[in-house]
């Protein structure tokens, strides 16, 4: 969860003089145009810029870092050219001229000289002496755009420099220069393969406590835990890119979710010439982070429950869990970014994939050429896949996090969601509305612009509440049999016989389990030697003493009642089967002689056809309105390739929080999440009982999972997404 990357790229120009091929002429003799502005101008590159040649998927480039504001730009040959031509001895219409007459720029492109003059000195490298007010003014109002932005985002966001640790870097690499080397990284393999195996021989016991991570006694030491971790991360980062020759000028903290993350700024690492060095920069973060975490993991499986087992639990979760939601991520700017963007050797991946998946759908739809000159299939494959990816997953993230800030401050989440979402649809809106009607790429389409437009800005809006759109429901499900029954041990004893085995068919009252328990032979037989003595004085007192006769046969009933009772307990010890059907479940035969409780389960009896129970919760029942009859679909786990047709046969309007098929509950790994105490969810849930096909489901195997999807009434996708912000509201207000 790093803040800053290890390196960091500025934006490429947006027009530049290698790129004036794909561009149209500018107009350069117009009265406003920047040519007639610029070319009495006379400036100079900086001298204390640092320049680096590079290669990217084979091609040269060349990285223009900034020692000041540590931003780098990446430049191609031909930018290159005209970026080392600029003299302060000469005016920059004198510079062109001499470009034109070495065939190094084309006369008809006058204007996006200026333009990548222009942006050369908007990113810093360039003092440009431009009086123009109008033109001033426009860069005031971006720059307070730009602020009033930042200042929103920083209540989530906020970067805080604190001190320069690169003297502090230097006096201290020597002592941790081993960690690099060959040696130790075979020593660490080792110790994550070792690591590795506690995780895999104890993972019921690793993930059991993962539900009590959040648990508000544990909350303060896991966030002290996070921050330990991420300085430690970032120290990987600002030692490797020491140990490669880099300066680290910067270190502070980055407030994430009112959280604070260490970053250093490793930018450095983005002028070294081996394209390995820049990735071992980009990964010593995680690679710190990795040696905590084994450590962490052999603390925990050697020592007892208690603070030290609970802290290095807490490591191991957020060296992990964590590390790999985030810095290793690549569709977030943190390490796996830029590792990714060495590896495919695309710099400025985001920015440039944005702009390409722009250009593809102004392609699409107005028919303007593609400006960005990518040459291969493989990278317009992954400009496009990356750009797609990208945007829907920061869409998603910021949803996210206002989601989890709703449920802790719900007026909290919904103000910041709706503030994002609004900004953003209007910002979008604005861009988009302007491009359609005034930009120059869109003149030869203006009719089909302005259609595009209304349709985005009413009819769509109007289509997404009033155009009913058809959708199905998902829900979990579990294959049972028509009839079923668990035969149950009734009375305890040890196993003295087994006549059952899995697929086995049974009839009515056929001994399954055979139990032994000599607590019983001996109630018996004190049963019957005490009707046999009252048997006995009866005979004697009817001729001795017959008024205790009538006593004596009282006795005797009582005996017999006793005896009755003694003889069926030892009876119960065999256990049979309810009815005809066939075995699905039962004991083992390594049960013989093993001592069973009452209640304990011998097996499992089913007879008739087979049906499904599916599992949907309130949202669920809402949208589909089941009733009996309708049609569905089963899938299993077992065939996810089979769909099986089916009806509903019956439909328990009554739902409950106490789920009973356990198999569908997170504790067997379905989606369900369940309190493992008792088994009760956090919303109800109700059941739907379905008849399948009986022709196709002679495959399916009792007990197996799947899922039963079923057609909702069909509904706006606005009206869809209003009822589920509001069940979503109303279940964090009810909490």
């Amino acid at each position: 969860m790093t803040a800053t990357p290890p390196s960091s790229q500025g934006p490429d120009p947006t027009t530049s003089p290698g790129q004036a091929a794909n561009a149209a002429p500018g107009g350069a003799g117009g009265p406003q145009s920047l040519a007639s502005q610029l070319r009495g101008v006379q400036l100079g590159v900086r001298d204390d810029l640092e320049v680096t040649r590079q290669l990217f998927r084979g091609e040269p480039s060349y990285i223009i870092r900034d020692p000041v504001t540590f931003q780098s730009q990446r430049l191609s040959p031909e930018d290159y050219t005209v970026f080392a031509s600029i003299e302060p001895s000469q005016k920059l219409g004198d510079v062109f001229a001499a470009l034109v007459q070495k065939k190094q720029a084309d006369v008809g492109h006058e204007e996006d000289f200026y333009r990548f003059v222009m942006s050369l000195h908007r990113i810093g490298f360039l003092q440009l002496p431009i009086s123009s007010d109008k033109m001033l003014y426009r860069r005031h109002q971006m720059k307070v755009r730009a602020r009033n932005r930042e200042r929103l985002m920083s209540i989530l966001f906020l970067k805080i420099p604190l001190v320069n640790p690169d003297a502090f870097l230097t006096r201290t690499i020597n002592l941790v220069k081993w960690i690099f080397t060959p040696h130790f990284f075979a020593l660490w393999s080792a110790m994550m393969l070792a690591a590795g195996f506690i995780v895999v021989k104890r993972w019921g016991e690793i993930t059991e406590p993962i539900q009590g991570l959040l648990a508000t006694q544990n909350l303060v030491l896991m966030w002290v835990t996070l921050i330990g971790l991420k300085i430690f991360h970032e120290f990987g980062h600002a030692y490797c890119c020491k140990h490669f020759g880099g300066h680290v000028p910067e270190m502070g903290a980055f407030m994430i979710l009112f959280t604070p993350c260490a970053y250093v700024d490793a930018t450095a690492s983005w002028g070294f010439n081996h394209k390995r060095h820049r990735v071992y920069v980009c990964l010593a973060g995680i690679y710190f982070e990795c040696i905590i975490a084994c450590l962490a993991i052999f603390v925990w499986a050697f020592s007892a429950p208690g603070l030290v087992k609970s802290a290095a639990y807490n490591v191991i979760f957020l060296a992990t869990v964590v590390t790999v939601l985030f810095n290793i991520n690549p569709l977030m700017r943190y390490d796996g970014y830029y590792v990714l963007s060495d590896m495919v050797e695309i710099p400025n991946l985001r920015a440039r994939s944005t702009n390409y998946v722009i250009a593809i759908l102004k392609r699409v739809v107005f028919g303007v050429p593609i400006g960005q000159a990518v040459r291969s299939f493989s990278e317009r494959a992954i400009l496009f896949s990356y750009g797609v990816c990208a945007s829907i997953y920061k869409v998603t993230l910021m949803l996210a996090i206002s989601a989890v800030i709703a449920s802790k401050v719900f007026l909290g989440g919904v103000a910041l969601a709706v503030v994002y979402v609004g900004s953003t649809v209007f910002k979008t809106l604005c861009k988009l509305t302007e491009y359609l009607w005034q930009a120059e790429e869109t003149a030869h389409a203006r009719l089909r612009a302005i259609t595009i437009s209304a349709v985005t800005l009413l009819l769509l809006p109007l289509a997404l509440f009033f155009v009913p759109v058809p959708a199905s429901v998902v829900a979990g499900a579990v294959v049972i049999a028509e009839r079923e029954s668990v035969a149950h041990v009734r009375e305890p004893g040890f196993v003295r016989e087994l006549w059952l085995e899995n697929g086995q068919q049974v009839v009515a009252g056929a001994p399954l389990v055979a139990l032994e328990n000599h607590v019983y032979d001996e109630q018996v037989a004190n049963a019957e030697s005490m009707v046999a003595a009252a048997e006995t004085r009866i005979d004697a007192f009817r001729v001795t003493q017959p008024a205790f006769v009538e006593q004596e046969s009282a006795q005797l009933r009582l005996s017999r009642r006793e005896l009755e009772m003694a003889r069926t307990s030892r009876a119960e010890l065999v256990v049979h089967a309810p009815f005809d059907g066939r075995v699905v479940e039962c004991l083992e035969p390594e049960a013989n002689g093993r001592f069973l409780t009452a209640g304990t389960p011998v097996a499992t009896i089913i007879a008739g056809p087979y049906q499904v129970v599916a599992i949907l919760n309130e949202q669920q029942m809402a949208s589909v309105r089941p009733e009996v009859g309708d049609v569905v679909s089963f899938r299993s786990v077992a065939f996810p390739g089979l769909t099986i047709e089916g009806h509903i046969r019956r439909v328990f309007p009554a739902g409950s929080r106490k789920v009973d098929m356990e198999s569908l509950t997170h504790l067997a790994g379905g989606s369900i999440a369940v309190d493992p105490t008792d088994g009760t969810a956090a919303e109800p849930y109700f059941e739907i009982l379905i008849d399948l096909d009986k022709t196709q489901a002679g495959t399916l195997r009792h007990g197996i999972t799947g899922a039963v999807r079923l057609a909702s009434r069909p509904t706006p996708l606005g009206v869809r997404a209003t009822h589920r912000i509001v069940r979503f509201a109303n279940r964090l207000l009810r909490e």
